[in-house]
């Protein structure tokens, strides 16, 4: 699944659309100044700018004829695609209950096997407390999602951001919630 991005003033050949690519995990963190808040104008200008040139397959030389609403439209296009959780773009939220995903983006890892699905597996006491010990935030959500989704850091980087930010919230709440937030629940009528 892809997107495309119909751009005010840029043609290639007789068209005006991008279209935009899912990002890799390894691709999004590798983006300039992913993890920093407060962006200079320079910073967030390079920022979308990767951004651009990671999520298309515009070349510099086409990128350096944008307009800048072209740039600005494709930006903001990117920006709302990769940031949307697969499970939102399904249409089909991942519930409390579920403790399998299946993947929008199945991806080969380096054994050659195809990963189109996650299963859930609940963590023990004993991954909690050396959770606890992790400081850095990557490491502590590769660790998390090593644990819970049974995945290791290679498949992780892997997978598509898409993916990932609609299993994340899951791995998180199996580290934080109490066993009630897991039951099914039912509409009385």
């Amino acid at each position: 699944m892809s997107k495309v991005s119909k751009l005010p003033f840029f043609k290639r050949g007789e068209s005006n659309e991008i279209t935009i690519q899912p990002l890799s995990v390894q691709v999004f963190r590798g983006l300039p100044f992913v993890n920093d808040d407060d962006l200079s104008a320079s910073q967030y200008f390079d920022q979308r700018k990767a951004m651009i040139l990671a999520a298309t397959n515009i070349t510099a030389d086409e990128f350096d004829t944008f307009t800048a609403p072209d740039f600005n439209t494709l930006a903001e296009d990117i920006q709302a695609y990769i940031l949307t959780p697969s499970d939102e773009l399904k249409g089909k939220p991942l519930d409390n209950s579920d403790f399998v995903f299946t993947l929008l983006f199945p991806f080969e890892n380096d054994l050659s096997e195809t990963i189109e699905t996650i299963n859930f597996d609940v963590p023990k006491v004993a991954h909690s407390q050396a959770l606890a010990a992790i400081d850095d935030n990557f490491e502590r959500e590769d660790f998390m999602f090593r644990v819970v989704c049974g995945i290791d850091k290679t498949d992780i980087n892997q997978m598509k951001l898409n993916d990932y930010l609609s299993i994340k919230p899951k791995v998180g709440d199996f580290f934080l919630q109490s066993g009630d937030y897991f039951r099914p629940t039912t509409l009385k009528a």
